[in-house]
Formats: C-alpha cells, structure tokens, sequence
C-alpha cells in the first residue's frame, strides 16, 4: 500500500512539473525584469508595435501613426498590434496598455516553458536537471528576460512554436478516430497565429508540415492542418495588399518587406549570397551565445561550442522520432543564419527548442557508466549552471554601474539591460525637452521615433533608419537624407543622438550649404543630444543639396 501510495504521488507530481515550470518562469520574469527602467519604444520596434495598436483602435487602420503622413505598415504581421489594441480601445491610456502586456508576455513565456518541460520530460525522456539546465535555462537569461518582456512578438513566438510541436505529439499519440482531425484544426490555428504574430512563424509552418508528410501521418490531417494554417494567412495576405495598394507608403528604407531585405535579385545569387553570410552569422552567434554564458574568452566559447554540438548531436539522433522538433529547429536556425546581419536577440528564441535535443544527449551522460561516472556528470552540470548564473548577475550589475556612472562597460558586458535602460534615459530627456519646446504642430526627425510619438503626440521622422546590409547607405551622399526629409516632411526640428552617425554628418553638410536653415536650439555647445529649429529654404536645400552637380 505504501509503495502504491509513493507511486501515485510521484505520478502527480510528473504531471503537475508543467504547471510548475511555468509558475517559475512567470515568476521569474516578473521579478528579474526592468520594466520601471525601460521606456516603450527602446528598442524601436517595440514602440512601432505599441502605435500600430494605437492606430488598430482607434480606427485609423494598419498605419505607422508616428511617422509624418501615418504610412502603411508593410514589414510587421499583424497578431501583436491586434493583441496590443483590445487594452488600447479598453482603456485608451499607455500605462495600463505597457501594464497589459508586462502580464502577457511573461504569462506566454511561462506557457513555452511548461510545454517544453512537458515535450523533454515525456516525448525526450530527459531527466529534470539535465533538462532544466538545457532547455528552460534559456529562459532565465538577462537577455532574454529583458528582451521578452517588452512589447516584442518573441514569447508569442515561442509559446505558439512550443504549442504546434506539443499537438503535433499529441497527433502522433492520438489513436484513429474523432480526436485526430479536431488535433489538425487545432493545430492548422496554432500555426497561423504564430506565423501571424512574428513572420519567422512561417518557416515553423512549413517544416511541420513536412514533418508530418514525412511520418506518413493521414492525408487527411495534413490537409486539414495545412488548410486552417493557410486560409487566414491567405485572408491577411488579400486585407494587406489591399490597403498597402491604397497607400500611402513610407520612403524609409526600414519600413519595406522583409524579403527586400535580401539581396537576391535572382535565385543564382543565393549560392555566393550564403557563403558570404554563413560563416560570418555562425561565429557572430557563437559569441552571443558565449556573452551570454561566461565572461572569460575560454569558457564562454567552451559552453557556447558545447551546447551547439550537444544540440546538433542530438538533432541526428532524434530525426527520425521526433522530425517536427528536429525540423523546426533546424529551419528557424538556417533562417536567422542566412539573413542579413546577425543579432542577439534573433537567436534567444531557438535556445529552449535547441535545448531540448542537447538535452537528449546529455542525457546518456546522466543514464549510462557507473555510478561515480554520472555523478561527476551531474556536478559538471551544476558548475555550468552556477557559472551562467553568476554571469547574469554580473551582467545585470555592469549595467548598473555604467548607467548610475555614464560611463559605458566594456564590449563583453554591454548587455540588452544596458543597452534598453541607456535608450530609455536618452528618450526621457528628449522627450522632456519637446514637451517643454515644441508645438503640437511641430515635426520631429529624431532617433526612437515611435516613442518620442507615444509620449508626445508629436509626429516624427527616423534620424538613422535601420538599413538593409549589401545596399547604399540613404546616408551615402552627405545631407540627402536630412534635406529630402526637411522638404518632404515639413519637419521642424531635427534630434542629434550619436556624434558621428550618418545625420551629424547630414547635418553638417547642410550647415555648410545652407547655414541659416538648422538653428542650434541646444544651450550648451558639442551636448548630445542636440536640438536644431528647422527654417525653411526650399530652394537652397535643393539646389545646394540636392542639385546633382552637387554629388
């Protein structure tokens, strides 16, 4: 009776570690996060996603409100700004709309972690403490803490891809019948919200549904996954181009579809293209990845090596049983490899997904050899979870010191928290001097462009758009870009952030040709940022600007 007893409890608790994970990691979040330091529209992208749930609610239609001449949105998928409008048009003020999503996003991370708990405890057999430190490790990084709970699609991402692998293991399980064409349409959904609220949601789509041809799975169900998936992406797809036909679009070369984005004008290009990408991205990753674990130039590139091969490794023992992980995996990790530049925060939401399968292979380190063997296994384990632990911490401490002294940390800790918190301090102070300067009438060519807007109300112009890599800089021919934007846009004041960047020297450019149209507004000569009143020369700007013999 006894032994029946204990094993009825320890198949309860099995199943309540889902529920457990997710707590923890909903906790986590909430508590590690630095939401009181991090403004909405830090990053930029995030501020866009907040407007164009702004502009959903209020009617105005799928439009970057912020910018001069409230363009169509053409590169952001829809879910998000969707998400972000129901708080908008229920409440209507930005504190509780950031409120609403510092309860979402950890809530949609917390979900992703108890379903990959779930995938690597019953379908990987992993033991707990391999797979914690593999797969929901990931999650109490400083990166992705900071990254996940700002208004950014990445949690719904990795909730919705944790979502589609757990249903289709639940298709696999499922016997013949009533339950597996409810499990198709289930999952057909799944699908298309994830790809409806990040875009990297559609090679997750296609590998699922490769994987499901490949394990013979009915006709049937494929079809009907494949069919759910695709008409609303379909419907989206007729809405969108609808109302980008009607315009207007944005001139802004960072508000154009991501497949421009890639410089294959034909499909012979992609061979060269890849080469050029490929090796650059991997080791660009490779020392993310290492930042993120361990500060010393040994160990970090050790754990970092490790846990790729681990996950390789495992993804080739694992191809044939678990085909969806494994090509999902690997279809997302090609994807961020071969685009254009590498960045961090495009890799944080593979890690859990590529944990699973290091997990399965350190999981035979665990199982196999005497007893002395796996205990030394074990504590090998606990010392790289204690030395990414304390990583964290002293990347969260960095940032500290530099931002209370001003003073940037080295390279190897200028982590995200640094970065967003730096961000958010730059647009505090602009944002403090525009309301106390400027007009509801006036128009501001500035960097974070949907935040200046969000606390303001005032329409802005991007000061460095982010720019395709392969491609000319619209900072190519000094002042171009400032006198195109001062005449198309009527702006009135222009923002200078960073010394050095493509508009210090537009603005240089034009003083010299044209000096009495930038007046300095700022008190204090060479301080950043600096504000200059815009008056208008039309025909100076244009013929000592932009007049072609000028280039």
């Amino acid at each position: 009776m006894q032994q029946l007893e204990n094993t009825t409890l320890r198949s309860l608790l099995v199943q309540r570690e889902p529920l457990l994970i997710a707590g923890v990691v909903f906790l986590a979040h909430v508590a590690l996060r630095a939401a009181g330091r991090i403004l909405i529209g830090a990053f930029n992208d995030d501020g866009a996603y907040v407007a164009l749930g702004q502009a959903l609610a209020g009617g105005i239609g799928y439009r970057l409100i912020y910018l001069v001449g409230d363009p169509v949105a053409v590169k952001y998928p829809p879910g998000l700004p969707l998400l972000i409008a129901v708080p908008w048009k229920l409440f209507g003020t930005l504190p509780i709309v950031r409120a609403t999503i510092g309860l979402l996003n950890p809530l949609a991370s917390g979900a992703a972690a108890g379903m990959i708990w779930w995938i690597g405890r019953r379908k990987l057999g992993a033991a707990p403490a391999v797979l914690a430190l593999c797969a929901i490790g990931p999650f109490f990084l400083d990166a992705v803490i900071q990254y996940f709970n700002i208004p950014l699609s990445e949690p719904y991402f990795v909730c919705g891809w944790a979502t589609a692998l757990l249903l289709a293991y639940r298709m696999a399980d499922a016997p013949p019948g009533a339950a597996r064409p409810s499990l198709a349409v289930a999952l057909g959904l799944v699908l298309a919200l994830t790809v409806l609220f990040r875009t990297a949601g559609l090679v997750v789509l296609a590998a699922v549904l490769a994987a499901l041809a490949r394990e013979r799975r009915p006709w049937r169900d494929v079809a009907v996954c494949a069919g759910v998936a695709l008409v609303p992406l379909a419907v989206w797809h007729v809405v969108h181009a609808a109302v980008i036909a009607r315009g207007p679009l944005s001139p802004l070369p960072d508000e154009t579809p991501y497949w421009r984005w890639l410089p294959l004008d034909r499909p012979a290009q992609l061979l060269s293209y890849s080469a050029r990408v490929l090796g650059n991205n991997s080791l660009g990753y490779l020392r993310y990845l290492s930042g993120y674990l361990a500060r010393s130039h040994f160990v970090g590139p050790t754990l970092a090596a490790a846990f790729a091969v681990a996950a390789l490794a495992g993804g080739a023992r694992a191809w044939r049983a678990h085909t969806a992980l494994v090509a999902t995996v690997a279809a997302v990790l090609a994807t961020v490899l071969l685009w254009p530049y590498a960045q961090g925060r495009l890799l944080l939401p593979i890690l859990p997904f590529a944990g699973l399968l290091a997990a399965s292979t350190l999981q035979l380190s665990v199982t196999r050899g005497s007893v002395m063997s796996r205990r030394l296994a074990y504590a090998l384990l606990g010392v790289v979870a204690l030395t990414a632990a304390v990583r964290q911490v002293a990347l969260r401490r960095a940032a500290e010191a530099a931002l209370a002294s001003g003073a940037p940390p080295p390279p190897e800790n200028r982590s995200p928290l640094y970065v967003l918190a730096g961000n958010s301090r730059y647009i505090f102070g602009v944002v403090s001097w525009v309301r106390a300067n400027t007009t509801s009438q006036d128009r501001i060519m500035v960097d974070a462009p949907a935040a200046v807007y969000l606390y303001t109300g005032r329409k802005t112009a991007a000061a460095a758009p982010a720019e395709p890599a392969f491609t000319a800089s619209v900072f190519q021919v000094p002042g171009r870009y400032l006198a195109t934007r001062i005449l198309e846009d009527s702006l009135t004041i222009i923002v200078l952030g960073i010394a050095g960047s493509g508009l210090d020297q537009d603005i240089r450019a034009v003083a010299s040709r044209c000096p009495r149209v930038l007046q300095r507004q700022s008190d204090t000569a060479g301080a950043l940022p600096a504000f200059y009143r815009v008056v208008r020369d039309d025909n100076c700007l244009r013929e000592r600007v932009l007049s072609p013999t000028r280039e």
